[in-house]
């Protein structure tokens, strides 16, 4: 319609000035000025077509500039990306005003996961709410400030609210639990309730949920006053199981809730009538409900059986490292819970140290963060000493400095050449020769520490980071065949995701943020703000700075993967505020896939909660 009005119009003025101008028919400019209105006619028609294709007419926005849907803090690291191969300028707009805080041009910057466009925009440092936009592109709104951090910590502090076992005020399906649980080694009874639910069922693996108390007790150590009583209130609450689950010997059983004999066996809600116990102990069908996965019940009771052999010896160690914590967060405000829970920590070290199983790196890093915590807490020289013998344990599992190839990551073990890799426990090693630097900075082995831990931030994490527009770090290398995506660093192949076949894998968000921990830490003692840098590019990929502007984190940003909300039991597991998922995944190709609702990708997991939990700490207390 508008474009046959223009052309009417066009026409009707062009007749009228041509009869208006019919007198000069005779005159010698008469040829002249009706070229003149001729071309006058026609350069307003193309003028007013062009008019209409440039105006843009669309219901939809392109969402597709990717950032952190969070937001920064002032001083930080803050980059946007987009798909492309070609240069185009891009504007920072203040929410409220309108106004352009900054101007940049985003710029080529292919890598692994293809062609991208990357800028930075970390000069802008005013305090505010913006969007960015580039043309027709334009990004969610995110924020800049020194607090940025704050709410969705809190969030994560309220997720483990909600996740709590037992008869909770707080708990998402209060009371439950109440009876856990049975011992699997003689039929008893034992009281083992409260803690809280390890990911998205009812499981309570020691292995995993004691990062909770990792991570919380972390991010308390990390956080202003203001915000330390709801902290420490969910460290209690958590903390009462894991020392109802140590033994007199001194260590720590496995777990409740978890599969003994048969997957989902334990994984389910019970009657909270606590029972004497009995035997024997068998698998048996439900005769009510709607869920039919077989039960492992003691006699004719519900109650769910805790495996009471010892858990791993990482397991231990941050058993260890969480009382340590514990004693030394409480010992003004409680002396008494203090001094049992130190007493726990020693307990389970000494047993801990008697098994001798230090020789791979998992168990050695994990050692060396529970004897630096010991020696923050009680100073006893003992512990100085062992931390000291781990580190240099740990540089005879290091691959040493090599200029042409990658090299700084550790091995599986001192008998082993395997690269060790891990997607949740975290790269505790690293992390912790970080720790013994600042503790012990006049120690005569302090340089053998920051050359190992430059060795792996620099010419581990950020060399293979480096080959992505996103500037992720890698789950791990492969030295005897391709796992599939063709990725290679030297003699080594690379992943950034677990391969999808293996019977187990998980999403890569524990393995991301535990790096960053390491990389904020490795910032501070050598002094090389590239590693924060890198640092934050993680938890911008966990917050929607990723390939699917998809954060996986609940109730933060948009475009979250589906819910897993469980499989074995009713009712699921709803969504809860605050949890961080275990992340994205991985095809074949090594490409990142979102899932669709996969327990792999979309469950919630404490690893994965509590490192996010804590790499948002650390950035906000070194800004």
């Amino acid at each position: 319609m508008e474009s046959r009005t223009i052309l009417y119009n066009s026409v009707n003025q062009f007749y009228r000035i041509k009869n208006g101008y019919s007198g000069l028919s005779c005159t010698r400019y008469s040829a002249k000025v009706k070229k003149i209105l001729l071309l006058l006619f026609f350069l307003n028609i193309l003028s007013g077509i062009s008019a209409l294709r440039a105006q843009r007419l669309s219901r939809d926005l392109d969402v597709v500039l990717l950032t952190n849907q969070v937001g920064y803090l002032p001083e930080a690291t803050k980059t946007v990306l987009t798909k492309g191969t070609e240069k185009r300028n891009f504007e920072v707009v203040e929410v409220t005003t309108g106004q352009v805080a900054y101007q940049g041009t985003l710029v080529p910057q292919p890598g692994d996961f293809g062609n991208y466009l990357t800028a930075d925009f970390s000069k802008l440092i005013k305090e505010g709410r913006y969007y960015l936009r580039a043309d027709t592109l334009r990004s969610f709104p995110f924020s800049i400030s020194r607090e940025v951090y704050q709410t969705p910590i809190n969030m994560v502090i309220g997720y483990f609210s909600l996740q709590r076992c037992g008869a909770s005020s707080t708990g998402y399906l209060t009371p439950c639990h109440v009876d856990d649980g049975i011992r699997f080694d003689n039929g008893k009874h034992q009281d083992v309730s409260g803690g809280w639910h390890d990911a998205s069922d009812l499981r309570k693996w020691v292995s995993a949920t004691i990062y909770g108390v990792m991570g919380l007790a972390r991010t308390y150590e990390l956080q202003e006053p203001a915000y330390q009583k709801a902290i420490l209130e969910e460290l209690r609450w958590g903390n009462q199981y894991f020392l109802k689950m140590q033994e007199p010997l001194g260590y720590v059983m496995d777990f409740i809730g978890g599969d003994l004999k048969k997957h989902s066996d334990n994984n389910r809600w019970t009657d909270n009538k606590i029972a004497s116990g009995g035997t024997p102990i068998n698998l048996v069908t439900p005769n009510a409900g709607t869920s039919k996965q077989l039960m492992l019940v003691a006699a004719n009771h519900d109650d769910r059986i805790i495996q009471t052999q010892p858990v791993d010896m990482m397991a231990q160690y941050n058993f260890i490292t969480s009382e340590a914590l514990m004693a030394r967060i409480t010992e003004k405000i409680d002396p008494t819970y203090a001094k049992k829970c130190l007493e726990a920590a020693k307990k389970c070290y000494d047993w801990s140290l008697k098994s001798g199983r230090d020789s791979s790196v998992a168990n050695a890093g994990a050692a060396l963060q529970a004897t630096i915590e010991m020696y923050k807490t009680t100073k006893q020289a003992t512990y100085q000493k062992r931390a000291v013998e781990l580190a240099r344990q740990l540089s005879k599992m290091q691959a040493k400095s090599s200029a042409k190839e990658v090299s700084g990551f550790f091995y599986t073990a001192l008998a082993s050449q395997e690269p060790y890799k891990n997607i949740w426990n975290g790269p505790q090693a690293f992390i912790g020769l970080s720790d013994l630097v600042q503790l012990f900075p006049k120690d005569k082995d302090v340089a053998l520490w920051k050359g190992m831990i430059k060795n792996y931030a620099e010419n581990y994490l950020l060399l293979l980071a480096g080959k992505n527009s996103f500037n992720i770090v890698p789950w791990g290398l492969y030295d005897k065949k391709d796992p599939g995506g063709d990725r290679k660093a030297g003699k080594y192949w690379y992943r950034y995701f677990m391969e999808p076949e293996q019977e187990w894998w998980v999403g890569i968000n524990s393995n991301l943020a535990s790096a960053g921990v390491g990389l904020v830490k490795a910032a501070v003692v050598l002094k090389d703000d590239r590693m924060k840098a890198i640092a934050q590019k993680q938890l911008d990929w966990i917050l929607g700075s990723n390939p699917f502007s998809s954060s996986t984190m609940a109730g933060v940003g948009y475009n979250h993967p589906p819910h897993f909300g469980g499989s074995s039991f009713l009712p699921n597991t709803p969504v809860l505020p605050g949890a961080v998922l275990n992340g994205l995944g991985g095809d074949h190709s090594d490409m990142p896939v979102t899932g669709k609702g996969d327990w792999q990708i979309s469950e919630y997991w404490t690893p994965m909660v509590a490192y996010t939990l804590w790499l948002m700490a650390e950035l906000s207390a070194g800004n």
